[in-house]
């Protein structure tokens, strides 16, 4: 009765919040081979849908991930693999591995980090609206949650800034905020690295960010890179 109660009663259902979020990151082990982190594009009851090609019908799978729950493990297997996308069987049961981290967001927190730099622009948003024109930047480090922004100046800590990101030259350009959380100088330059965090992502920003990051990574391991 216990064992039903927590995994989803006699229909057999693992609860929503025990499985990967949608366009969340999971880091996905296929028949022994080095674990991959790959975004989960759907989750329904009989599937779990990931982004790039993991493996072959039938190969065995496990599953670690967070959400804003906790840090979760399953076993699966892939039902197909096609188009880009690897299809798996939805877990019979979801072991915890670890808490939720304070405050929400844990999902965010762990996402993937991509070390690159990217040209983009800047310029103040005091009250979270733009004034002023933008300045040239490179940006770095770039996450679902933030991202490093190089200038020739220091900018305080806790000042919010506005920034774009030219991130595929066939959409529009990402416009976000950020607010300065630290700074460091970058002896070798002069300039001032800013560590920001993002505020008011909407989930359309997010899956940009998200799609991003994973065409980088993949061009990565294309070239024995990552």
């Amino acid at each position: 009765m216990i064992f039903k109660a927590i995994f989803g009663g006699s229909s057999g259902r693992i609860p929503a919040t025990r499985l990967p979020a949608v366009h969340g990151f999971a880091d996905v082990t296929v028949a022994g081979r080095p674990a991959r982190s790959v975004s989960v594009e759907a989750v329904d009851d009989r599937t779990i849908v990931t982004r790039e090609i993991l493996g072959r019908p039938g190969e065995q799978a496990v599953f670690v991930y967070a959400n804003d729950h906790g840090k979760y493990r399953f076993g699966t297997r892939i039902l197909r693999a096609k188009d880009g996308e690897t299809a798996f069987e939805a877990p019979k049961k979801v072991d915890v591995v670890g808490k939720a981290a304070g405050g929400g967001g844990a999902q965010k927190r762990a996402s993937v980090r991509l070390d690159t730099i990217v040209p983009g622009q800047w310029r103040f948003a005091p009250g979270g609206k733009g004034m002023g024109d933008f300045v040239r930047a490179n940006i770095r480090d770039i996450s679902r949650g933030g991202c490093s922004l190089i200038v020739d100046r220091h900018i305080k800590g806790g000042t919010t800034l506005e920034v774009r990101l030219q991130l595929r030259s066939d959409r529009p350009v990402l416009v976000v905020l950020g607010e300065v959380m630290r700074t460091e100088p970058i002896a070798a330059s002069g300039r001032f690295s800013h560590g920001l965090r993002f505020h008011g992502v909407t989930p359309e920003e997010d899956h940009a960010i998200l799609d991003f990051i994973n065409r980088k990574q993949a061009e990565l391991r294309s070239r024995g890179l990552a």
